[in-house]
């Protein structure tokens, strides 16, 4: 992870080649976050091995129809709060386009179809492997729940070093902030609905 963020950066300060065309961004962008994505959370819950343990990370439980309500009302009360503070960033600070985050935003029918796979597959694999996976074996490492969602909410930011400072500190609260519903509700459900929806938004309404 930390590997991939200083990659990323490397390439945000060479500045105009994150944006230079190099072929479908299907195949250039999207298709390689997939197989980054899928492959790191076959690996973490996983697959092939003895243990499966996706289902114990993600904590859904016996689903009944109050319990569904309550999931989805966290992951619109979620959503509504991560795009307010995306607004009231923006507001405050400017609201000057990331390059990085610009050129991978879907323009074509094909893009836009395709990102919502990459929406959901975000969605469902950064909540498991971070909000999961992370704060668990943080928790463990450092003894301590309050060390675990700290720490996976800084490896979070980290990995979206590509896009600048600014951008690393607002993922770093959006991750503290979803660590803590995971926490608080037990389950990865709310915030993968939110999760999923916040980028479906942000690729499709652009």
């Amino acid at each position: 992870m930390l590997l991939v963020s200083a990659v990323g950066t490397v390439l945000s300060s060479r500045g105009s080649e994150l944006t230079a065309p190099h072929g479908p961004l299907v195949l250039r962008a999207y298709v390689p976050f997939l197989l980054v994505s899928w492959g790191l959370l076959l690996y973490v819950c996983r697959v092939g091995r003895r243990c499966f343990v996706f289902t114990e990370l993600v904590a859904a439980g016996a689903y009944t129809p109050w319990r569904a309500f309550v999931d989805v009302a966290l992951a619109c009360g979620g959503a509504a709060v991560l795009i307010g503070a995306e607004v009231v960033w923006h507001s405050a600070f400017g609201g000057a386009r990331n390059p990085a985050v610009e050129a991978l935003l879907p323009s074509t029918p094909l893009e836009r179809a395709v990102w919502c796979v990459v929406a959901v597959s975000a969605g469902i694999s950064e909540e498991v492997v971070y909000r999961g996976y992370l704060v668990t074996e943080l928790t463990r490492f450092t003894a301590s729940r309050a060390g675990g969602v700290l720490g996976q909410a800084l490896l979070f930011a980290l990995a979206h070093g590509e896009q600048g400072a600014s951008a690393m500190l607002r993922f770093f609260c959006y991750a503290l902030g979803l660590g803590v519903l995971a926490r608080a509700r037990r389950s990865l459900v709310p915030g993968m609905l939110a999760h999923i929806g916040v980028d479906l938004l942000a690729g499709l309404s652009r």
